[in-house]
């Protein structure tokens, strides 16, 4: 016997991801900014479509089901692939197809990825280009979601997600940030010196990374400060605060008042890598992806 066919819509897929993302339908509603027995009613035809409960509703919560979990998980997928699909397709403002958004860490910043972006940008001149700094922990959030196309964020051991596929494209050694005018160092020099990291919430892969080269080092870092954000930490370390450490790729984009110098010392080095969503991937994505694959491959092949 034939199954019969289903009358669902992405619509009811983003109604019930809003239920299990608010935590219930009054909140979903609020999110989505509709009526809530128009969200209760969609769910319920999804339900009825697919045969089983994707929630389980109680007198104050609602819990997902095992069989809503697999199909959220799915659902999920399908709706980052439509919106990564339409961004592709859709003609932009001058009769050219193409959109894609990325989301990159500030760790990223560095020649590499401008090079990349303009090689990208001269071969497809009419595709649209969006770029985001962000943490990694949100790059990832929203390449599982569809809200971004890609990512440039550290590769680390922390850092994983079975949908998520990454690629390394440049590694970089850390390096000390100090102020332009500032002369050489060594790591044992600096043992009293002060220094402004990033929150490790926000920070947490690269702080990870750093602590198990202090380790390694013999180096504790007198962390006198801390900031979320990589231009605060920038500025304070420009203001005779204290030091910081990034990879020195970034030297290009430093503010005329600061440098990087290397510390041989400090065996310290920053992989980043490329990632997207392994389920919802497209021709215009993969173009653009090559270029960084060109790119990795001219830098591996430099002494």
């Amino acid at each position: 016997m034939q199954n019969k066919p289903s009358s669902l819509g992405i619509r009811h897929l983003r109604y019930a991801l809003a239920v299990a993302d608010a935590g219930g339908f009054r909140a979903a509603a609020e999110m989505l900014n509709i009526a809530q027995p128009a969200i209760s009613k969609t769910v319920r035809d999804t339900e009825e479509d697919m045969g089983f409960e994707i929630f389980v509703r109680g007198t104050k919560t609602v819990e997902i089901s095992e069989n809503g979990k697999r199909f959220l998980d799915d659902a999920r997928q399908t709706v980052a692939q439509f919106e990564r699909t339409i961004r592709a397709s859709r003609r932009n403002g001058v009769g050219d197809r193409g959109h894609i958004i990325i989301g990159y860490s500030a760790l990223a910043t560095s020649t590499q990825l401008s090079d990349g972006l303009e090689t990208f940008q001269a071969l497809y001149p009419g595709v649209q280009v969006e770029m985001h700094v962000m943490s990694t922990d949100t790059m990832m959030r929203n390449i599982k979601t569809g809200a971004i196309d890609l990512g440039f964020l550290m590769a680390h051991d922390t850092v994983r997600d079975p949908g998520i596929s990454q690629r390394v494209v440049w590694t970089s050694p850390i390096g000390l940030v100090a102020p332009h005018d500032a002369a050489d160092m060594t790591l044992d020099a600096l043992r009293a010196a002060p220094f402004i990291m990033g929150v490790r919430e926000n920070w947490r892969a690269y702080r990870a990374l750093l602590d198990d080269a202090f380790e390694q080092s013999g180096f504790t870092p007198i962390v006198e400060d801390e900031a979320w954000d990589i231009h605060v930490i920038l500025q304070r370390v420009a203001d005779g605060r204290g030091y910081t450490f990034h990879p020195i790729t970034a030297e290009s984009a430093m503010p005329r008042a600061l440098r990087i110098m290397p510390l041989e010392e400090l065996d310290a080095e920053l992989s980043i890598a490329i990632a997207w969503s392994a389920a919802a991937d497209t021709s215009l994505l993969r173009l653009f992806r090559a270029q960084y694959a060109s790119q990795a491959s001219v830098t591996d092949r430099q002494p």
